[in-house]
Formats: structure tokens, sequence, C-alpha cells
């Protein structure tokens, strides 16, 4: 997948400084043309994709860092610190999905008492890597909110 189309999506859906409510709830586009010091806040749960430029979180004295290319998984609302990396030449730019706790709550039952078995320690925080799945769903993601019709049809599956 080309990062190229990933940045020019994102560049056109979340055109100023700031956070952008996309045409579907829950997903917010993000974008900082400069570096924005520490600054302390309450996230909720949500899945944090950045396309371009870098974040560095703390948390309980643990240093999170997701730049280009990686992802930050939150699964509780908790007090983080954010520094944001970016200039006007190469911004900051990515989307912050929210998580709906009760949908999550029905997955795991519908996995039921096995998967949980199986199930590692929790975590409530993370962050990762982008796999190239969850890659070409955040490139399809885009897309659909570059368009109403796509966005209301096709974006909640997504």
């Amino acid at each position: 997948m080309s990062k190229a189309r990933l940045v020019e999506l994102m560049m056109k859906l979340a055109p100023s400084e700031g956070y952008t409510e996309s045409l579907l709830e829950g997903v917010t586009l993000m974008r900082a043309n400069h570096c924005l010091p520490r600054t302390p806040a309450l996230y909720e749960p949500s899945i944090v994709i950045v396309i371009q430029g870098r974040k560095e979180g703390v948390h309980g004295g643990h240093l999170y860092l997701y730049g280009a290319g990686h992802y930050l998984v939150l699964s509780v609302p908790l007090p983080f610190s954010t520094e944001t990396v970016a200039s006007e030449s190469e911004p900051m730019l990515g989307l912050a999905l929210r998580i709906d706790g009760g949908i999550i709550a029905e997955m795991a039952m519908e996995l039921g008492v096995e998967a949980a078995a199986n199930a590692a320690e929790p975590t409530i925080l993370y962050a990762s890597p982008i796999e190239p799945k969850l890659e070409d769903a955040t490139l399809r993601l885009l897309e659909a909110l570059d368009s109403p019709v796509e966005s209301k049809l096709l974006g909640p599956g997504l």
C-alpha cells in the first residue's frame, strides 16, 4: 500500500490543524502542523493510527512511541500525556477510532469461555507496528470517508 495515498486522503479529510470529526460517528481525524509539547489528557478507549509524524505518550511511567505506521490501543479510559512531533512540511496525521465497550463485551460473549481460557493477561494499553491487514482496512476506511454515500453505507462495517 502506498503511504502517499494514505497521506493524500488524510490531508484532504483533515485540511486544518486540530481534530476533525469525520462523516462517521466515532472516527476523529487528527492533524498537527508543528510539534506540540507534552500535554496531559484523559483518553477514551480507542485505537489511534498514525499515518505520518510521531506521537509519544506516557502512562504510569512507561513511554509509548507510536509514529507513522504504528497504532496505539487504549482499552479503558486512561490519563495519558502525549507529545507530538510534526512540521509544516510533514504534519502529524492520524485517526482515532473510538472503541464501543458494549460491542466489545458482546463480541467477547460470542467468542465464549473457550477463547477466554486461551487468552493472555489483558493489556489496557499498547503500541505496535501496523499489520498489513489493518493498514489495508485503514485505507478502505479513509476512502469511504472521502464519500458521503460510502461513509454512510460502508463506513460502519469498515
